[in-house]
């Protein structure tokens, strides 16, 4: 796939995310994809002109709890830090050099800085770091500036809307509140019919029946309530991925997480397109897809068990 496919299937995989936090995590993880990298970090500038990691792809993201022991910089500290005082790209080759190198979760070698910016204003930076030095070209660096340009209008966007409707932020009882609900898991059949849901809309999670997430102790434990849903969402996409993949490495389920992938998450071909593709009949390209998506659903009941039974234990 060229660039500039990538860039347009980012546009249209994000385009109908409507909340801040969704919309960084998934842009995180695709870029992550995207350029295959170990690792990807989306900063935002908060109220008090710092820098605060909000979003994360790869190792300094946790399925339950989102990004991995977050930090915040000051303008200036750092790779990130000085990219957002020069609202310029910084690519350095050897973190070694670069004297005001800020370790984070590891040391890498190699760090890749864009800011994320509208109208001379700063909003963000979208961070990339490879232990390999030397590792990020100028196409990966031209790369991240497009999708950043992408992100930036969706940002500014979503925060009028929230400003607009609430100067405060709803908040049930106290502002670190945690869900309990051991006594009301949904049922097999009721995460099933979940499942399809994500899969069918994986991009665009307003479709999905959100009630039910709360109902996984998959998900759980989750803080924070305001981005509870955000981070219970891509939670469960990450687990649909590390599930995908567990199915890739498999001979006997190779071909069915690959029609997944790309029915629903990668391509979104269309079934016939698909059928063609892999020179089967219709009615058997079904077969195989309903075979793919129970062996899938399986996979993440076991895992939706093995967590309920860590919480009763």
């Amino acid at each position: 796939m060229t660039t500039l496919a990538t860039l347009a299937q980012i546009n249209r995989q994000i385009d109908p995310i409507n909340d801040i936090l969704g919309l960084c995590q998934t842009v995180s993880q695709l870029i992550v994809q995207s350029l295959q990298l170990p690792d990807n970090v989306i900063y935002l500038k908060n109220n008090h002109n710092r820098l605060s990691q909000i979003a994360a792809a790869g190792g300094k993201f946790c399925a339950n709890q989102g990004v991995v022991s977050p930090i915040e910089l000051e303008l200036g500290q750092g790779v990130v830090g000085m990219a957002a005082l020069c609202q310029s790209s910084l690519c350095v080759a050897d973190t070694n050099s670069f004297t005001h190198y800020v370790v984070d979760d590891a040391p890498r070698l190699s760090e890749l800085a864009v800011p994320v910016c509208y109208q001379g204003e700063l909003l963000g930076i979208i961070d990339a770091e490879h232990p390999q030095a030397g590792f990020f070209t100028i196409e990966q660096q031209y790369f991240v500036e497009s999708v950043s340009a992408i992100l930036a209008p969706r940002l500014v966007n979503l925060r009028s809307r929230q400003q607009s409707t609430s100067i405060s932020p709803a908040r049930t009882g106290s502002s670190t509140a945690t869900y309990d609900t051991a006594n009301t898991y949904c049922s097999q059949d009721e995460f099933s019919q979940l499942l399809q849901s994500c899969l069918k809309h994986f991009y665009q999670p307003a479709q999905w029946d959100q009630s039910r997430l709360s109902q996984l102790a998959l998900l759980q434990p989750v803080t924070e309530v305001r981005a509870a849903t955000a981070i219970q969402i891509e939670s469960l996409k990450q687990h649909i991925y590390c599930c995908l993949q567990q199915m890739y490495q498999k001979p006997a389920t190779a071909l069915w997480a690959k029609i997944l992938d790309e029915r629903y998450i990668s391509s979104r071909i269309g079934q016939i397109q698909l059928a063609d593709q892999y020179h089967m009949s219709f009615s058997t390209f079904r077969r195989q897809q309903q075979q793919a998506q129970n062996c899938l659903q399986q996979s993440l009941w076991q895992l939706e068990l093995q967590a309920r039974d860590l919480r009763r234990g």
